[in-house]
């Protein structure tokens, strides 16, 4: 079940303060989603997990409150009732069905197309046959005949509990020696930096405090700072950074304790490091990187995968030049690219170990793109379906594959599960 909550304001660290009741959070501006699996005999049913939302919001109340099954039924449920609401599983298409028609998330266009219909009601526009819709109004028809029916498969894309990225250790006795704090500090640092690599951050700040053993009754401390220049995420490099700082600037007493905290992170910056290393995300690096590997190698040598119509998989896409000089793939008279000969090579899939689930981005009914942890892949173009089926001596399974090509020129393979209703990523283009 999922509860949704409409914040009096839209507001993250408001919103964050939904983690004393779930650890399971999704913040949208002013809608929160929060998941109560787990935590019935916590919260002792629903009315004791609105009374703890309640409590973690006070001293300000939140605008709706609703529970279901899934997300569109809790939101127009918190949205149009005026007190608190239970839909239970089974119920959504009745609970659903006495709402207005101004309730589903439609475009302009398509709410002129219904207007002549006369449906004033989610009940109305549900017990329309889903193949006239279909015909009739597309793909975005067909997504909101399910959401109007209470049928909605989208998850939540929970973010993470702040931390505070503080760890402190005290030592056994007084160190003297430089190499008697090397080891507790190793361990504080790899407990930061793991921390922070979980989220796909990097330090960009270490405040190492070390409290000292002085003559006087009360121990004194004193603050070596470590600064970088990018985000880091390697504890050997940060420890050996730290080490220098200490050899330069020594405390001047033995130490008894140390705290490492890191006031000041910074997503990471991944970079071409090697052949089949991540290319990096940043736009200046990537068209300066390509601008060198085209003088170096000559121009036409750097290309990107551009999707055609064929009916054989492989023979889906072409390399399309980078650089304005190089060769492009090949046009017809009308304009559209062809096939290219049989011995151009396409780029090289490279299969994943295990596939990847993906979370599908949907706007206005129609999917725009899928959620790959913290990365976002936008549909350009997409090519497919090519049906795929077996296990019939065992599980059967079933599924369509698809070819992706986002605005920024990288290749995907991805496919949709029918037996289990879900996105998953086989393979990427090296």
């Amino acid at each position: 079940m999922l509860a949704c909550v409409l914040l009096p304001r839209a507001d993250a660290e408001l919103g964050r303060r939904l983690f004393s009741v779930s650890p399971i959070l999704e913040c949208d501006g002013e809608v929160a989603f929060l998941e109560d699996r787990g935590l019935e005999r916590l919260h002792n049913g629903p009315a004791g997990l609105f009374a703890a939302i309640r409590r973690a919001l006070a001293p300000e109340l939140p605008c709706g409150l609703a529970l279901a099954s899934n997300r569109f039924t809790a939101e127009v449920a918190a949205r149009y009732m005026p007190r608190p609401v239970t839909v239970r599983p089974g119920e959504e298409a009745l609970f659903l069905s006495r709402l207005p028609l101004s309730a589903l998330p439609m475009s302009p266009g398509l709410a002129r197309r219904l207007g002549p219909l006369g449906l004033t009601t989610l009940g109305d526009f549900a017990s329309l046959p889903a193949a006239s819709v279909e015909r009739r109004y597309g793909v975005e028809g067909v997504a909101l005949h399910r959401l109007a029916r209470g049928e909605d498969g989208r998850g939540l894309l929970a973010e993470r509990e702040r931390r505070e990225l503080l760890v402190l250790s005290e030592l056994d006795g007084p160190a003297d020696r430089l190499d008697r704090i090397l080891p507790t500090l190793e361990e504080l640092v790899a407990r930061l930096c793991g921390w922070v690599s979980e989220e796909g951050r990097g330090l960009m700040r270490l405040e190492l405090s070390l409290t000292l053993d002085c003559a006087s009754d009360a121990p004194r401390s004193v603050l070596r700072t470590l600064s970088l220049p990018a985000p880091e995420d390697r504890a050997a490099l940060l420890v050996e950074l730290l080490r220098l700082k200490l050899e330069g600037e020594p405390p001047g007493a033995p130490v008894i304790a140390l705290s490492v905290a890191a006031p000041q992170t910074a997503p990471m910056a991944v970079h071409q490091n090697g052949l089949f290393g991540d290319v990096a995300r940043d736009a200046s690096r990537r068209a300066a990187a390509l601008a060198r590997l085209a003088a170096l190698l000559g121009d036409g040598a750097v290309s990107r995968p551009r999707l055609l119509r064929a009916h054989r998989l492989e023979r889906r896409w072409t390399q399309a030049a980078v650089s304005p000089g190089g060769p492009r793939a090949a046009h017809d008279d009308a304009g559209s690219a062809r096939l290219p000969p049989d011995d151009t090579p396409g780029p090289a899939l490279r299969l994943l170990p295990t596939p990847e689930e993906l979370v599908a981005i949907h706007a206005g009914g129609h999917l725009t793109g899928f959620r790959r942890g913290r990365q976002e892949l936008v549909i350009a173009r997409m090519a497919g379906p090519r049906r795929l089926l077996g296990g019939w001596w065992g599980e059967p399974w079933q599924r369509d594959e698809y070819d992706l090509l986002t605005p920024e020129g990288w290749l995907y393979r991805v496919c949709r599960d029918d037996r289990r209703r879900r996105w998953l990523l086989l393979a990427e283009a090296d």
